[in-house]
């Protein structure tokens, strides 16, 4: 072989050599730059995740805190009326007491009456 083949040869061989690392060099800046673009892209979607997220929780907190705040409404109406409720109870049983007193006294004197009219046999 004769020495400006080889001399060819091998400049070739470079050339190719440098042109390979350039578009290698090329290659790896592009998938680079399309890493870094994704991670931005990864991180901005995140962060509105978060966003969402931290929206959500407040929002549930909130809807939380009213139906706290119902329930404790409703407890406490339940609470009035079943307070009310006895109390109209113990109205109507004194109510009744009564009126069954004055029964019973209408009753005895009644009774009284009617053995003032026969006397005795004895």
């Amino acid at each position: 072989m004769r020495r400006a083949d080889l001399a060819e040869r091998i400049d070739t061989g470079e050339h190719r050599m440098d042109s390979m690392e350039q578009r290698l060099d090329a290659s790896f800046n592009a998938l680079s730059t399309q890493i870094l673009q994704s991670r931005r892209e990864t991180n901005d979607a995140i962060l509105g995740l978060r966003s969402e997220f931290s929206t959500m929780r407040t929002n549930v907190s909130g809807e939380f805190s009213a139906m706290r705040g119902r329930f404790e409404s409703l407890e406490t109406a339940m609470v009035d009326s079943w307070t009310h409720f006895e109390n109209s109870i113990a109205a109507s049983q004194g109510d009744t007491r009564r009126y069954m007193k004055v029964l019973y006294e209408e009753l005895r004197s009644q009774i009284k009456l009617l053995n003032e009219g026969h006397p005795s046999s004895s």
